[in-house]
């Protein structure tokens, strides 16, 4: 089965409605899932940023990214940290009990590095967050992606969509 096509009946079966952060996948994910059919009652917000930089501009989460700024690109463990914190801040500054607005959000963070052969590498931290019990619950991974450049995007992509269902499973949210 096509994954976007089974993420947005994942999301629409719960009245779920996702925001998401992507770095170096560039909004691949959410067009993935933007070309399925009714996508539009499930999706809320993408932003894209592909350096540090950018993620410290962000409105809403500026100060997320701004806090972890000093770690160093390569630092699998700052990527996970940092991707966590970036789907929790992301999904309180869509708060607002308005319908239509995130209550599960991801966020994707990782940059490739290119050898001279076209292949790529990226140590890339994944997070989810949901609104649980009068709060936020989150997890998050950090997981070695290697291989040609899109590749890795569509690989990233494949773990971050599949996680989601995954990680909102265990919270036992009711349906």
């Amino acid at each position: 089965m096509n994954i976007s096509k089974q993420i947005v009946g994942y999301l629409k079966s719960r009245g779920l409605v996702l925001a998401s952060l992507e770095t170096c996948t560039a909004g691949h994910i959410a067009t993935m899932l933007a070309d399925q059919p009714g996508a539009e009652t499930c999706l809320d917000v993408t932003l894209v940023a592909h350096t540090r930089a950018a993620l410290a501009r962000l409105p809403g989460i500026a100060a997320v990214s701004a806090s972890q700024a000093e770690a160093q690109p390569g630092d699998t463990a700052q990527n996970a940290a940092l991707a966590r914190a970036l789907a929790e801040a992301l999904l309180g500054a869509r708060a607002g009990g308005v319908e239509g607005v995130a209550s599960v959000a991801f966020a994707s963070v990782g940059w490739l590095s290119a050898d001279q052969d076209g292949r790529a590498a990226a140590a890339h931290g994944l997070a989810w967050a949901c609104r649980h019990r009068d709060g936020v619950s989150s997890a998050s991974e950090t997981v070695l992606f290697a291989g040609r450049g899109a590749e890795v995007k569509r690989s990233i992509a494949r773990r971050a969509l599949l996680g989601l269902p995954r990680f909102v499973d265990s919270l036992n949210l009711a349906r």
